[in-house]
């Protein structure tokens, strides 16, 4: 993203504080400064998304007047490099810790009201931070607004909508390169180990990797299955879900292969997730209610007969985490918006057999939804 961009996003915050903010105009209050911590790499996506900066640690103080980076001395001179903001280094301010650093600048300022924010934030940090306020005597009221940036992050823009198409394209070589490997006698483990290496050889961000998830035979049912030792045998299915990351935006994808010929009513049952994901992404579109996207998937497996096998919801938003806004679940109140990218995720999970999910990618436009995984088939391919 462009430094333009970041500055326009920290303006974007800048314009809700103070008394001529958007938030007073509005009857919500003044409030003074927004803090936004990030600690051990907890809630480094909010500032990154604001500043250009990716780090395991650092606070961004942002007040009428513009973003103050606070960092340690390991990420001066990154942050410097990256960041559209002032960077302070805690240990020239004569402090320990960033978050220490950020509050005595925020307490000279003499705050009434100040929002926290960051989903990911962790409780210590926000101990640390009560603390600290209290510790400069200052009696600011805490307002958290911790989704706030979430929400500025769910609409993506050009540029964003690229990112993860690179994604898309450095997800999906990788991955028809390592399934034209795959063969009985190879591991789940090896399995998810090349394609790791594949995808981050092709050009995918070490940035807050996210594991490949392999399984095969029976493990298959396990929606969630990390890979183990047990090895491919001739008429296993084998189910792949993995996320690569350009520029901090994912994709994510989960493919099915059968080694050897499947037992015979596996493609039929194929078909019908293949058409669960259809029917759903028909409805993708600006105003569609998201949990109606749930319903059709719902709808086409309980005609099937499967609709007690489906462990999971319909999809899921993504963007610099795996599972954004909007939700799409029976439960949502969501409504899709211009710019949201979701991952469509139709599956069934039979415990005494197998389970089977098809995974792609979409972004709304104002003409309906653009698929970002169209490159990467669909099919139940064979390998031997």
């Amino acid at each position: 993203m462009s430094r333009s961009a970041h500055y326009a996003r920290i303006g974007r915050v800048c314009s809700l504080l103070g008394g001529e903010g958007q938030f007073s105009r509005f009857g919500k209050g003044k409030v003074d400064a927004f803090i936004l911590p990030c600690h051990d790499g907890a809630g480094w996506e909010d500032i990154y998304y604001l500043t250009g900066f990716a780090g395991t640690s650092g606070v961004l103080l942002v007040t009428c007047d513009g973003g103050r980076l606070i960092v340690d001395p390991r990420y001066l001179d990154a942050a410097k490099a990256t960041s559209c903001c002032e960077v302070i280094s805690c240990r020239d301010a004569r402090f320990l810790s960033p978050l220490q650093a950020a509050v005595n600048i925020l307490c000279a300022m003499r705050p009434e009201r100040v929002a926290f924010g960051g989903r990911r934030i962790r409780h210590t940090a926000y101990r640390a931070l009560r603390a600290f306020l209290i510790d400069c005597g200052c009696d600011a009221e805490l307002l958290d607004l911790s989704g706030l940036v979430s929400n500025f992050r769910r609409q993506k823009c050009e540029e964003e909508a690229l990112e993860v198409s690179k994604a898309v394209q450095i997800a999906a070589s990788a991955y028809e390169s390592v399934r034209s490997e795959a063969c009985a006698g190879m591991s789940e483990r090896e399995f998810a180990a090349r394609l790791e290496y594949k995808m981050k050889a092709g050009g995918a961000d070490f940035i807050d990797p996210i594991p490949v998830m392999v399984s095969s035979g029976w493990r298959t049912a396990l929606p969630h299955a990390l890979p183990t030792d047990r090895r491919f045998a001739g008429g296993d299915l084998v189910m792949v879900d993995f996320c690569a990351r350009s520029a901090g935006y994912l994709c994510d994808i989960t493919r099915m292969f059968s080694v050897g010929e499947p037992p015979g009513d596996v493609e039929s049952l194929y078909s019908i997730i293949r058409w669960a994901q259809t029917e759903a992404a028909s409805l993708l579109r600006p105003g569609a209610l998201a949990k109606d996207v749930d319903a059709a998937v719902t709808g086409v497996m309980a005609s099937a007969g499967l609709g007690g096998f489906c462990a999971h919801s319909a999809g899921h938003g993504i963007g610099l985490c795996v599972h954004e806004s909007p939700s799409l679940s029976a439960a949502s109140g969501d409504r899709l918006a211009l710019g949201d990218i979701v991952a469509l995720e139709p599956g069934f999970y039979k415990s005494d057999r197998f389970g089977m999910r098809l995974e792609d990618d979409y972004m709304i436009t104002k003409d309906g939804a653009v698929k970002l995984t169209d490159i990467l088939s669909g099919d139940l391919f064979v390998v031997s």
